[in-house]
């Protein structure tokens, strides 16, 4: 599943244009775009957790009314795995934008490497009782780096939640110095279809400041006040 970067442009292109208030190149779109894609994601985790909060105090509902799946199925489009191979216990992580779970496998049975911060490795292991094992191995980042204790493990399988890819509006140029979309080389947003409405409205808040007209900008800001307090009701 996926939004088609053509539809999304050629409709923020009408909404811009019904009252000639300016026009927004394909870079400046695609630049936009990726920005938007972003903002919905993390948005999306904070979503999700404010949904099972309601929940847990009784205030969710079942079948179409079940808010956190259908918060969950935003962010699935995105869920990865990646098999990271490791030497001495070091290895580079793929791009991501959330880790989930880490685990290895150990005597063919699969095993959760634990998450710790660097700081506290050192206490981990000034005693025999905690000192990480094949059987409880543990794992902290730093940067892109991802390092295994104890450093024997060979490699080990990221569940976690990919970046998106940057959407790409590939065009040809006619004589006339038109645009003239082409599926070749173009990259569709990677979001649910049901953002395609938030996406369309934050592309057109940040596009107000690229043509400087505050009137976008203000409508744009509440017709996002009026979901957002309608989704929260």
């Amino acid at each position: 599943m996926a939004i088609s970067v053509d539809t999304v442009y050629k409709k923020v292109l009408a909404i811009l244009n019904k009252e000639s208030r300016g026009f927004l190149t394909p870079d400046e779109f695609q630049r936009i775009g990726s920005q938007v894609q972003l903002d919905l994601l993390d948005k999306a985790f904070h979503d999700y957790n404010r949904a099972v909060a309601r929940d847990s105090m009784g205030r969710g509902g079942q079948g179409y009314a079940d808010i956190p799946k259908k918060i969950q199925d935003r962010i699935d489009p995105f869920y990865a795995t990646s098999s990271v191979a490791l030497t001495s216990g070091v290895g580079t992580l793929p791009t991501f934008y959330n880790i989930i779970s880490v685990s290895t496998t150990v005597c063919l049975a699969m095993t959760d490497v634990e998450r710790v911060e660097k700081a506290k490795l050192s206490f981990l292991l000034s005693s025999p009782l905690t000192t990480p094992s094949t059987t409880f191995p543990v794992y902290y980042i730093t940067g892109s780096t991802l390092t295994v204790n104890p450093s024997s493990i060979a490699s080990v399988d990221i569940n976690y939640i990919s970046v998106p890819s940057d959407p790409v509006w590939a065009y040809d140029t006619d004589s006339n110095g038109a645009f003239t979309y082409t599926t070749t080389g173009s990259i569709d947003f990677g979001l649910h279809p049901s953002s395609e409405v938030d996406l369309i409205l934050g592309i057109l808040r940040y596009a107000g400041v690229i043509i400087k007209d505050p009137s976008v900008i203000q409508s744009i800001g509440q017709e996002t006040a009026t979901k957002v307090q309608l989704e929260n009701q």
